[in-house]
């Protein structure tokens, strides 16, 4: 699955790759892009970590990619939508009768994936921080999840080892419940010392490990709507909603769009804080964790670029302006498959 295009068409987007490690004081990092199916690219630099005896970077090394795994959640539901086991449009309040039911009002699963519910949780009880449908917010994949148990009686981490992880043999993608020697550690420069994070694997937590080749083929899973390798995994509707605009009508322009927690390119968004880069075409979709990891599809070019990383809280700590760097990353990308 690795193809080789032009030499050095990649150079500065590596060469800008290096820097941000360094920027941010990660250990390690890696580069993957896909073009029409295929590996065309592939980097890896670092260590697993800065102690003495450190493994170095690698095709099998799984990095821990935070908020990313939110897309895995929002194909989970996608999942359950297609088999007739919840609607988009169904009311939070059918779910989750432990909330008070006025507070929740009309919000509905819709709103949870776009990131515009409006509320706040916080253990048993629910707050309105703003009107319905009006501003963008956090994600909220605990409480999906929560969701998705109650519809079906399945984990989201049940329902994708079952419909993608095992079909399509990803042995290194998972919620991590215990250590192994592909983990690659977070670093916090706040800290003297490198951490794993380790949890249950319901697929609700921060835990999810991954490698950049396997991310860049979820990605690609994505681009062909279902299909890998030529064999039809799971529906193309499934992946029509999960990649397109999904939100709400009344949801004011200039803001940014979601698919099921993708960001989806579109031009009429004006705010500073959009994380995709101007150049991506519109109908990209992309999603960043905090560590840095990143998986951007492109469909105009019938791309994916990931890039993978392990740097915690490198805003509070360094500085660091993650929503420039992404920003830059995706224009990056665009030049180089220009110049291909």
């Amino acid at each position: 699955m690795i193809k080789t295009l032009k030499k050095d068409v990649f150079k500065d987007l590596t060469t800008y790759t290096e820097k941000i490690r360094r920027d941010m004081k990660a250990s390690g990092t890696a580069l993957v892009i896909m073009k029409d199916n295929k590996i065309v690219h592939e980097w890896y630099s670092g260590e697993y970590h800065f102690e003495q005896g450190a493994k170095k970077i690698n095709y099998d090394s799984r990095f821990n990619v935070y908020s990313v795994r939110v897309t895995y959640v929002g194909l989970a539901i996608a999942i359950a939508i297609n088999e007739g086991l919840l609607s988009l449009d169904d009311s939070l309040s059918k779910y989750l009768n432990e909330y008070n039911k006025e507070t929740l009002g009309e919000t509905t699963i819709r709103h949870l994936l776009t990131r515009c519910t409006g509320l706040k949780f916080e253990n048993s009880k629910v707050y309105r921080a703003f009107d319905l449908g009006t501003d963008i917010e956090g994600k909220k994949p605990e409480i999906l999840a929560k969701i998705l148990y109650k519809a079906t009686g399945k984990t989201v981490n049940d329902i994708l080892l079952k419909k993608v992880f095992k079909p399509l043999h990803w042995t290194n993608t998972g919620w991590v419940t215990e250590g192994n020697n592909n983990l690659v550690c977070d670093i916090d420069s706040s800290k003297s010392y490198p951490t794993l994070r380790i949890g249950s694997n319901i697929g609700d937590e921060r835990n999810l490990y991954v490698s950049a080749r396997e991310l860049a083929y979820w990605g690609n899973l994505h681009l062909n709507k279902g299909v890998f390798e030529g064999k039809l995994i799971l529906p193309q509707e499934i992946f029509e909603l999960t990649t397109s605009v999904q939100s709400p009508n009344s949801f004011p322009n200039q803001l940014p769009k979601f698919g099921f927690l993708w960001w989806v390119k579109d031009g009429d968004v004006s705010v500073t804080y959009n994380e995709l880069g101007s150049e991506l075409p519109d109908g990209s979709y992309q999603i960043l964790g905090a560590s840095g990891c990143s998986c951007t599809v492109i469909p105009e070019y019938n791309a994916v670029a990931v890039r993978m990383s392990n740097s915690l809280n490198a805003s509070e700590n360094l500085g660091f302006d993650y929503i420039k760097d992404i920003q830059m990353f995706g224009n990056l990308v665009i030049s180089s498959l220009k110049n291909s």
